[in-house]
């Protein structure tokens, strides 16, 4: 979905643009929203989505955002919905991406950032604020995929043993599955996007917290996005999906090595009454030297777009800290 201005599908969203253009010969489309006001010396805000995700997912927090300064948020590639091509032949995971948000970086010539992340965009931003440090001066992670405490020694040893198994194989059997139109056709997936369930159904109450405060247009520019998709990119997102469950359960080590090497100022944003993240561990992390814990009351794992304009208001509070 592509706009000149993204104003003609809702006047809130007035002053957001897309933008096709091409990175190391994959063609990427991003959205950008231009300041409401020049702002002496801001950043530009870099939205890095979910790897299954596209940048329009969170239009309103674009929008919303540009009154702190220029904002940039590109699909990542080869998600199910966006149109950023699809480099990766298996599909997506946080380092490759991360690579990608560098190179984009590198492309726009962007010095002064601050990279924005949600969910499973979480260890994306955390690999490029490590691949680009002269460019990236502040991380926003809003309910990231962290690693959470594994508290018996036999839990440990599953997610090592059979979860290490189970997510190795789980790309490679949806590739295999989704070679069969029938499976790609009536997959549950589908069958959801096209009721919308998704949003509106039993299902979305898995994400938490209220989501009537969703805005109907942001709602629909989802659903509009979901009924378009290619079903053959289900595998890619399969892998996506494993490869940040592997993150936060099986290379624990790993990954609490690489958010002990951040070496720039961290707001973690999670809303209370968010089920697919774990409150205490989050605390823990934001314990580090330069992190800065923020949860939202009543939030759920939407937050971005459920309480954009609290994510905005905390962002701005935080933001002295962050260009110290």
């Amino acid at each position: 979905m592509r706009y000149e201005d993204w104003g003609d599908r809702c006047p809130r969203w007035a002053g957001v643009r897309s933008v096709l253009t091409s990175v190391a010969g994959v063609p990427v489309h991003y959205l950008v929203g231009d300041p409401t006001e020049p702002v002496d010396d801001a950043p530009t805000h870099v939205l890095v989505p979910p790897m299954t995700a596209s940048a329009a997912g969170w239009v309103d927090l674009v929008a919303a955002m540009r009154e702190l300064g220029p904002v940039v948020s590109a699909d990542p590639p080869g998600t199910l919905t966006g149109h950023t091509g699809a480099p990766y032949r298996r599909g997506s995971r946080p380092r490759a991406d991360a690579a990608f948000v560098r190179a984009l970086l590198e492309h726009l010539d962007l010095r002064h950032v601050v990279i924005h992340s949600w969910s499973m965009g979480g260890l994306v931003a955390l690999s490029a604020a490590e691949l680009a440090p002269s460019r990236v001066s502040g991380l926003v992670l809003a309910a990231p995929t962290l690693p959470w405490p594994r508290t018996a020694r036999f839990e440990a040893l599953g997610w090592h043993t059979l979860g290490r198994a189970a997510l190795a194989g789980a790309p490679p059997v949806a590739r295999l599955a989704l070679r069969v139109p029938w499976v790609r056709e009536r997959s549950s997936l589908r069958r959801e996007v096209e009721t919308a369930e998704m949003f509106t159904g039993e299902r979305a109450s898995t994400a938490g917290g209220d989501l009537t405060r969703v805005s109907r247009e942001q709602v629909a520019v989802l659903i509009e996005e979901l009924q378009g998709i290619d079903a053959r990119r289900f595998a890619g997102t399969v892998t996506a999906f494993a490869s940040a469950t592997a993150a936060m359960f099986v290379d624990q080590r790993s990954t609490m090595q690489l958010l002990d090497r951040v070496r720039v100022p961290v707001l973690l944003l999670w809303g209370t009454d968010d089920p697919l993240i774990d409150q205490p561990s989050h605390r823990l992390h934001a314990q580090r030297p330069g992190w800065t814990p923020h949860p939202i009351a009543g939030a759920g794992h939407l937050l971005p777009v459920e309480r954009t304009d609290e994510y905005v208001a905390a962002v701005r509070a935080w933001m002295p800290s962050s260009s110290s």
